[in-house]
């Protein structure tokens, strides 16, 4: 892939902006049962994730899916205009955002079930009619590729991206949900595909990360890589170029919740990239990116770039990981 690939200039999300209803629980009720939740929290998730990550890593962003206008959508579209997040296609009247409700337990792992609203409904006129620019990075989630109407669109759309953009997928928790044709024809067009460690197990067949990163890579276009998320023990990177390689982790103080931690580290890989870090430097901030999200409650945990240079001051043996 060639330097200019690799350098972002706008991150572009296209899909699912929604709501996350978040219930902080001890444990996962039992089925018919019922269970008093410690504390709530209702925040936009989803794709908004990595755009208020991006604002606050200095990587130029724009908003590409659909947003309702009834309760969910308004607060969708509020939260992206205090952030000065342009929308790239006009809101559907008449129509409301969905919404997610996340369990969420005391070591931090989240169980969510979604509710989709227009955010999954994207039609091929509509992604036709996107006014792309080149070094855009255009990210979408397994999620938009499982909604049977965005998923039918993007089959299509997808693999004529132009070649100036650059593809970004995190196939999520329903990876295995993700028809395997679609799936296969997206990824022969993705050039970076984020995904965490049971994600990998589930796509690859592999249970051990270096051998699944590495079958994966093959599935990408050339000279895509694959970032394979193993949590406290960083990450897997894989390329073009020899074995895939282990990127050290920043160990995180406390695990209070992982709903975020991995749009953290997409979003600060990529504005890592765009600032002109060398993949395994952006690799290893993004690993300490994603581990200072964990240390808080909520969705968007993506930390500043001021709290982002701080770790990694602190952690300047962690830059063993790439020297």
């Amino acid at each position: 892939m060639s330097t200019l690939r690799l350098r972002p200039r706008r991150l572009v999300v296209v899909g699912s902006v929604l709501v996350d209803l978040l219930l902080y629980v001890e444990r996962l009720p039992e089925r018919g049962g019922d269970l008093l939740a410690q504390r709530a929290l209702q925040a936009v998730g989803g794709g908004f994730n990595l755009l208020l990550g991006a604002v606050r890593l200095g990587l130029p962003a724009a908003y590409a899916g659909r947003v309702g206008d009834g309760l969910m959508g308004s607060r969708v579209r509020a939260e992206l205009e205090a952030l000065g997040i342009p929308l790239l296609l006009p809101p559907v009247v008449g129509r409301d955002t969905g919404f997610d409700i996340g369990l969420v337990e005391p070591d931090g792992e989240r169980t969510f079930v979604t509710a989709p609203g227009v955010e999954a409904e994207l039609s091929r006129e509509e992604l036709e009619a996107l006014k792309l620019q080149e070094g855009d990075a255009v990210y979408i989630s397994g999620y938009d590729l499982c909604y049977p109407l965005s998923g039918d669109a993007l089959e299509v759309w997808l693999p004529g991206l132009a070649p100036g953009c650059l593809l970004v997928l995190d196939p999520g928790p329903l990876v295995a949900e993700i028809p395997a044709s679609r799936l296969a024809e997206v990824l022969r067009r993705v050039d970076v595909l984020s995904l965490n460690a049971r994600e990998l197990r589930l796509l690859s067949g592999e249970e051990e990360p270096a051998r699944g990163a590495a079958q994966l890579r093959t599935r990408l276009a050339p000279g895509g890589i694959v970032v394979a998320r193993v949590g406290a023990e960083g990450c897997w990177l894989a390329t073009a170029e020899g074995e895939p390689r282990q990127i050290a982790a920043r160990p995180a103080r406390v695990v209070v919740d992982t709903t975020g931690a991995g749009d953290a580290h997409v979003v600060a890989l990529l504005a890592a990239l765009a600032a002109g870090a060398r993949l395994e430097e952006a690799a290893y901030e993004a690993n300490v990116a994603a581990s200072l999200a964990v240390e808080r409650a909520g969705p968007a945990t993506t930390p500043t770039r001021e709290e982002l240079v701080e770790a990694l001051a602190e952690g300047k043996k962690g830059k063993e990981a790439w020297e």
